[in-house]
Formats: structure tokens, sequence, C-alpha cells
């Protein structure tokens, strides 16, 4: 058979693709947090949990079903306001990122902060909000569009970049497609539910990018090599107006645009925005004056999660209401896995004791939950 009939075929090729419905959780902690923003597994099991509204951060040990609260609310030099991301350093140490602050603080082994530094570095007109740590210490971050300039980038693109902490130096590593921006100067800042990639670095360095275009993985290798995995057929799911106004509300939760903040007790004015925003008829007149494409991309925006496994956690796009689905990818790109979450839950982390979720209640309040995966 020739060679290129060969590849071709390669390009192709379905392998077995398993589905899983997770139902029921391993293991709960019942306490009530108001917005979970970071889980970082450590080395014995336990969980480092940020919440960002309440705020606080916790050590939390699913099996024996206690929580510990770390640190205390504050702009001391061990106090945070909005703890946010939770990312791994070398040593067992942790990434503390603080919205609301500007700052990075480092958490030792023993759960202690031993340093915290501004999240603004010199030379740079934007933050470098971490997205991943390599082994090395290195972060991964994405570079705003509008660092470019008024006119962006001309291929309407991001820069996926790396930065070394210790001297400072930034590599960029990828482009990938950004969402498109409206003409209009308020409300969204890009038009909702557009097509765009989604990335995330591993531990040994390789990034993993979700290319829209046709929906397929790419790995780039630290090297400069590309692994790219076959596409992925998908059907397109039409955009209602309730996904509108969830989209909407969901911008409004997470966006450091609020009403309230710019204040001697919050200068950063990163904050979430007041309740009255929140009503469903205030959300709906807001989405009514701002842009959404007809149809939804394949995946949503969501930041995929990379697995101890090296796997590859995609979030798919589906009609208003149904439980999220999660196409996980392997190393080479290739889909293997399909996994269902049950109602009301959201991804939060992907570890070697099972995945974790956030279960969220009617009125917005969440718990903590692990999975087993069979």
């Amino acid at each position: 058979m020739p060679l290129p009939y060969l590849l071709l075929l390669a390009t192709f090729q379905q392998i077995p693709v398993r589905e899983i419905r997770l139902t029921t959780p391993s293991a709960v902690v019942s306490h009530e947090f108001t917005q979970i923003r970071g889980v970082r597994e450590l080395a014995d099991g336990r969980l480092l949990v940020s919440d960002r509204l309440e705020p606080a951060v916790y050590l939390v040990d699913l099996s024996a079903g206690r929580l510990t609260r770390i640190g205390r609310e504050g702009s001391g030099p061990e106090e945070y306001r909005m703890p946010s991301t939770l990312l791994p350093l070398p040593g067992d140490s942790t990434l503390l990122a603080d919205e609301a602050t500007s700052r990075f603080m480092i958490l030792g082994p023993d759960l202690k902060v031993h340093r915290s530094l501004s999240t603004q570095r010199a030379g740079m007109v934007y933050t470098p909000w971490p997205r991943a740590i390599d082994r090395q210490g290195r972060v991964y971050f994405q570079v705003p569009a509008w660092a470019a300039g008024p006119a962006g980038f001309a291929d309407e693109s991001v820069h996926v970049a790396r930065m070394d902490l210790r001297g400072g130096k930034v590599d960029t590593l990828a482009r990938v497609r950004r969402p498109t921006e409206p003409a209009r100067k308020f409300g969204l800042p890009y038009v909702g539910f557009a097509a765009q990639d989604v990335w995330q670095a591993a531990p040994d360095g390789r990034i993993a990018v979700v290319r829209s275009s046709d929906y397929h993985v790419e790995w780039l290798e630290p090297g400069g090599a590309v692994t790219r995995g076959p596409a992925v057929v998908f059907a397109a799911v039409p955009v209602t107006e309730r996904d509108k106004v969830d989209y909407m509300r969901t911008f409004l939760e997470n966006t450091s645009m609020g009403g309230r903040g710019s204040g001697s007790t919050n200068p950063t004015g990163l904050s979430p925005v007041p309740d009255e925003m929140l009503a469903f008829d205030k959300v709906k007149q807001m989405a009514a004056q701002n842009p959404f494409a007809k149809t939804k991309p394949p995946f949503t925006e969501l930041t995929p999660r990379v697995g101890p496994d090296q796997s590859l956690w995609v979030e798919r796009s589906l009609a208003a209401g149904a439980p999220r689905l999660f196409d996980v990818f392997d190393a080479a790109g290739r889909l293997v896995l399909r996994v269902t979450l049950p109602a009301g839950r959201r991804l939060l982390a992907v570890g070697r004791v099972g995945i974790y979720l956030a279960a969220v209640n009617s009125d917005g309040v969440e718990t903590l939950e692990r999975y087993q995966l069979p």
C-alpha cells in the first residue's frame, strides 16, 4: 500500500472512545464555598482550595472530611483579599495569586507564606497571569490582544508566553486564535460564543493547543516539534436566548469590571458586581445589547485541564441546561475518552487521587466533591 495512503488513513482513523457518566462521588466536603477558584492536589492527596469571594484558602482533607483555614483576609504580607489561582511550584511549594492585591504569594511545603511579589513586571503593560508552571518553575501565560496596540495582532491571534520568575526572561511560544472583537466599547469585550483556540501547559513544558478551525489538538514540544491529533467530528449547536443570558451572567460574576471596589479597601477595582446587576431582567437587558455568534464553537472557552497522565480535558459545547461533557485526549492528541459530569457540577482539577468537581446549588453555594474514574 502506498505510503501517502497510509498517512491519510492514519489521519482519519477512528480509535475506540470510551464513554463514562459520573454518578456518585467518592468523597464530599460539606463546607459551603462561595466561588471555588483554585484547587491544588498536594503530594499526600490533600488539597489546597481557594474561595475567591469569601475570601479564604483552605487545606482540605477529603478522606477525613477535615478543612483548615490557611492565612487570613487582609492586605499584609501573609494576607489576601481575593485568592484565586493555585499552582504547584518545584519543591512541593505553591503559588497563590491574589487578584485584589495584585500579588503572587509563595507557600512552602509547610503551607506558610514564605514570599510575596507583585504581579506587575518591569517593562510589561499587562499582568502575566499564570495559567501553568513547569518543573523548572517557569510561568506560562497568555498575552492579551490589546498589549499589541489598538490594532492587535494582524492575524487575530494572541500569544502564549513563558516567563522565568527569577530572571524575568519572557519567551513567546505560540499563537492562538482569539474571539472576534466587536466594534462597540461596552459590555462584553468580544463576541459571545465566538470560536477561539484554548490551551494549557503541562509540567514537562509541553503546550496543548485546541484548534477551533476543525477541532483538533496539537501538542507543542519544548524543542519546537508539533504532534497533531486527528480532527474530531462535531455538530453545531445553535445559540439560544437562554444561552445569551447564562453567558452574560457568567461574565458578570467573574469580571473585574464590577460596580464596587474602586475605593480605599480595594484600590484595584477587582470585585464581583453588585447583586442588583445579577437580577434576571438586568442580565437579559445587557445580553440584548451585546453581540453573539449564531452557533456555538465545538468546545467552550474553559481552559483545558492536564491530568497527571498527560491527558487533556476539553469541555464540549452543548445545549443550555445539559450536564457538562468533557473530551479527553491522550499525549498524541487522539480522543480516547468522553466523561459526562453529574448535573450542576463543574470541573475544577484532574489529580492523581481523582477528579475534583464543584457542585452548585440553586443559591449559587458550592461544595467540593471527588470522583474516581472506573
